[in-house]
């Protein structure tokens, strides 16, 4: 989407409308601008939080990671149905952690 504008510079904008309203004696406008700041101010932000910080999701990764070397190296020597499952379950939890720490939706 490249017509996104930062909540920031919604609200830089309208400190200008309400400079200006006021600088040409315009009270009522001002007001109605700040009620419209007030409004750009309360909206939820585009960007989603963050759930983890980055060293979180490294430490996830690594986890992860150590559990997988060890059950394939189990099913390496014993194929086990189960533990077939829980490797592919890995796998999948592994890309999605790797996902978040590149920004991306899985």
């Amino acid at each position: 989407m490249d017509d996104l504008i930062s909540r920031q510079a919604a609200i830089d904008e309208t400190d200008e409308w309400i400079k200006a309203f006021r600088e040409n004696g315009h009270k009522e406008s001002a007001a109605d601008a700040r009620l419209i700041q007030d409004g750009i101010i309360q909206l939820p932000s585009a960007q989603p939080e963050q759930r983890y910080t980055e060293e979180e999701l490294r430490v996830f990764a690594h986890g992860i990671s150590l559990s997988l070397l060890s059950k394939r190296s189990a099913q390496h020597w014993r194929y086990d149905k189960d533990t077939a499952t829980e490797i592919e379950f890995l796998e999948r939890l592994y890309d999605k952690v790797s996902a978040d720490m590149r920004g991306e939706e899985v």
